[in-house]
């Protein structure tokens, strides 16, 4: 019975040592961290200027990866689209195919017109129709594509027809290329252009006039350039 409780008290003296030893490592190695985390940041010196902000640091930085340039690449080419897109300063309405509108419309913008729209459309800045309407039109400048107006045709500036497209009423403007059919007496301060395809039930005043080959007209045809009358005068008399 002696050995064995000499043989348990040395184990016992054994582990206790072990654990105190253990026990020294680990805080041996946590002092060893913090020793190297102080002289890590003591190698990290940053430096205020009143003119700009720089940092001086004291170990290597690792070189940029693949996937950081990849992604620095993209923000550079998104914000060039953003910044082409808030350059535009021009805004359009778009009435879809499919849509009636049974109404005026007005806008003071640019707007197309894809859909029918049972009232007049005013006030636009450009105006672009692949659609229908069955009342007058107002803008500034007007494009008729493959569409069918029934009501008249105001533009400040000018008004271009497709082969494609119809107008039941009258057209005033300042310079007109028609390529389409008009129902109705068309009056262009500026010039007027009538293309192959073009037919005209109606008078016609214009500043200066262009018919090409094919061109049907019925009525008047008056030309307004310069606004001076022609001296019959100029005419001998029989």
């Amino acid at each position: 019975m002696g050995i064995m409780n000499n043989f348990k008290q040395a184990v016992t003296e054994l582990t206790g040592q072990e654990e105190q030893a253990a026990e020294s490592r680990g805080r041996d190695q946590s002092a060893q961290a913090s020793a190297n985390l102080r002289n890590r940041d003591k190698n990290d010196v940053v430096d205020f200027d009143s003119d700009e902000l720089s940092v001086d640091v004291g170990r290597a930085e690792p070189e940029s990866s693949p996937v950081s340039s990849g992604v620095a690449g993209f923000s550079q080419s998104l914000d060039l689209a953003v910044s082409k897109a808030s350059s535009s300063s021009t805004n359009s309405t778009v009435i879809a195919a499919g849509t009636v509108i049974d109404g005026n419309v007005s806008s003071s913008e640019d707007l197309l017109v894809y859909g029918v729209v049972n009232g007049d459309v005013l006030n636009a800045r450009k105006l672009v129709i692949h659609g229908e309407v069955a009342g007058s039109i107002n803008a500034v400048d007007i494009s008729l594509v493959d569409s069918i107006i029934a009501g008249n045709v105001v533009a400040q500036n000018s008004t271009e027809m497709t082969k494609d497209s119809c107008i039941l009423g009258d057209l005033t403007t300042q310079n007109v290329v028609v390529n389409g059919k008009v129902k109705g007496n068309i009056e262009a301060r500026g010039s007027g252009i009538f293309k192959k395809e073009s037919i005209v039930l109606g008078n016609i005043s214009v500043g200066t006039i262009v018919i090409e080959g094919g061109a049907k007209m019925r009525g008047f045809v008056t030309t307004t350039a310069d606004d001076k009358e022609v001296d019959e005068d100029l005419f001998p008399v029989k």
